[in-house]
């Protein structure tokens, strides 16, 4: 274990230098730019100095731009810093193509325009980056900051267009050329100017006023580049003379000075990155994190992690892979290598088996409990089909009584009298027509539906053919307005309708049937029998009339509630 703690400490030792290189190299590029600077003015081949000189700091901010993409943390500032790195390559694009592309002087002029492009826009993203920071990745400033973009594009513009009023900058009125070289300023220069140094001094107090190391010895670091930068603003306002010999022109410097002002602001922690892994692992105690390069060389560790062999490492880069004692290693691939962590298992895997036991026993109970749900589903099955079978007999019993006393008479006279056994078949076919049709109507009943009048419509026409084998003259009329009725309703239609007819079936001659919504539902029967049809009058809802000269009986069986129509 004290080998395994003197690797992490020496892997530490080395990550800690690793933030040197970059600042080492950054240097070199700014000394090496400096000197072709010096050596160009020095008229040895001074332009193609100067383009070296351009092609490094264009390199320079476009290799800053490609770290900002990969070590800040918080999407919105990632991107606002992104704007920052192009703006900086537009501004020495600009000042290249002003001093050694073009030679027409409006286009030279315009390029020094263009300049404001980025010195406007850069202070202005740095305030929105100061007001995204401390917010998650997800935060979106809100709309009223549109106002910030408005207020450089219209002072953009005012840049752009100051050959038509110079209110920017002013030239001379008998200058044949208007140049840089000869111009004084307008009253909106110094809002230009304004502008900048607000955007920035408000950038720098938001950036103090949310910064997590408040008392911190190198709290005030980004203050340095913003200082220097509004001091070389203001001797360069004045016209100082050994300012551009010594530093050189605005772009150069400003662009330097507002890339190192940003790095300030993410090296003293005002400006989130993970870029310091190194004192985060040296931090951690009780994790199992590691990160290591693509050959499984361990770079990141936290202390007192469990040495894991690289031959399990590359077994877990394809699956997790379970180590005696309840470990399980997982990798990640990441940018340059993999993310290596283990997870201790052990309680979990107990947990498994002991699920496994409980689901073997659950699974037993389950077949029991389906092998009851099926036995009790078949005895419910059987008890529901009793009493449908129950439901249905009690209903048309009176008729299956009188089918079975017709059909012992029919047994007993089949041979000695064919007229009556005529009789008996076209009566038995009768009481079938009902119990057909009753059977029906008690199952939708049972269900409660609604019952179509047609339904009860076709009843009746059954019955009126069997009674046909009679000779039993009929007529039917239903209403053709009427739709439908309850099954209660239609029931006992049907069953008053059958309770006339078998009252006198022997001696039936004539029946018509009328079924109409007639304030109310109702079955009106004209009759022509034997038997005298009057006793239906107890039955409360009933109205009975004797017609004596047509030798019907007419009967109205009133149903309360009506029909839907």
């Amino acid at each position: 274990m004290g080998s395994r703690s003197y690797i992490f400490k020496e892997v530490h030792k080395e990550l800690h230098k690793e933030p040197l290189l970059p600042m080492s190299l950054v240097l070199l590029a700014v000394i090496l730019a400096y000197s072709f600077r010096l050596i160009g003015r020095e008229s040895f081949y001074p332009t193609l100095f100067s383009y070296l000189r351009s092609f490094i700091y264009i390199g320079l901010y476009a290799a800053w731009g490609i770290s900002i993409r990969q070590r800040i943390v918080q999407k919105q500032v990632g991107q606002y810093l992104t704007g920052v790195s192009v703006l900086l390559i537009l501004w020495f694009t600009f000042r290249s193509a002003k001093y050694f592309i073009f030679w027409q002087p409006a286009a030279i002029r315009y390029q020094w325009y263009l300049f404001y492009l980025p010195m406007l826009f850069v202070p202005m993203l740095a305030l929105l980056i100061a007001m995204s920071l401390g917010k998650p990745d997800e935060y979106k400033l809100p709309k009223s900051v549109w106002l910030l973009p408005a207020v450089s594009g219209v002072l953009l513009i005012l840049v752009l267009t100051n050959d038509l009023h110079q209110l920017v900058f002013t030239f001379p009125k008998d200058a044949d050329v208007w140049s840089d070289a000869d111009h004084g300023y307008g009253v909106c220069y110094f809002a230009v100017i304004a502008w900048q140094v607000l955007c920035a001094v408000a950038a720098l107090i938001f950036m103090l006023f949310k910064c997590r190391l408040k008392r911190g010895k190198h709290r005030y670091l980004p203050a340095i580049p913003f200082a220097i930068s509004l001091a070389y603003l203001a001797l360069n306002y004045v016209g100082t003379p050994w300012l551009k010999h010594l530093f050189g022109d605005v772009t150069a410097f400003q662009s330097l000075m507002y890339m190192l002002g940003f790095e300030a602001c993410i090296a003293c922690g005002y400006i989130h990155s993970n870029s310091r892994y190194a004192d985060l692992f040296a931090s951690s105690v009780g994790t199992s994190a590691e990160i290591t390069d693509k050959d499984f060389n361990i770079r990141y560790a936290a202390l007192n992690t469990d040495p894991i062999s690289k031959e399990i490492m590359r077994k877990a880069e394809k699956a997790p892979v379970t180590v005696d004692g309840g470990l399980t290693v997982h990798t990640m691939p990441i940018g340059g290598g993999y993310a290596v962590w283990t997870e201790d298992v052990s309680a979990l895997l107990a947990i498994k088996e002991e699920s496994e036991s409980l689901a073997e026993e659950l699974a037993e109970r389950n077949e029991i409990l389906r092998y009851e749900y099926r036995r009790e589903s078949k005895r419910r099955k059987v008890e529901e089909q009793n009493r449908l079978y129950d439901l249905l007999q009690s209903a048309t019993q009176k008729q299956i009584n009188r089918i079975s006393a017709l059909t012992q008479e029919y047994r007993r006279i089949s041979k000695s009298d064919t007229d009556r056994v005529k009789m008996l078949l076209a009566e038995i076919a009768v009481l079938c027509s009902y119990i057909k049709r009753r059977k029906h109507l008690t199952l939708l009943a049972d269900k409660d539906y609604e019952v179509a009048v047609s339904e009860l419509e076709r009843a009746f026409s059954e019955s009126l053919q069997t009674l046909k084998l009679l000779n039993v003259r009929n007529t039917l009329y239903v209403d053709n307005e009427l739709s439908m009725i309850s099954d209660k309703n239609a029931a006992a239609i049907l069953d008053f309708y059958e309770e006339v007819i078998e009252a006198d079936l022997e001696n039936l001659t004539s029946v018509q049937i009328s079924l109409a919504n007639i304030n109310g539902l109702r079955l009106s029967l004209n009759v022509c029998c034997e038997a005298d049809l009057s006793i239906f009058l107890n039955k409360g809802n009933v109205l009975y009339e004797m017609d004596d000269d047509a030798g019907y009986q007419h009967l109205v069986f009133i149903i309360e509630g009506g029909a839907a129509v």
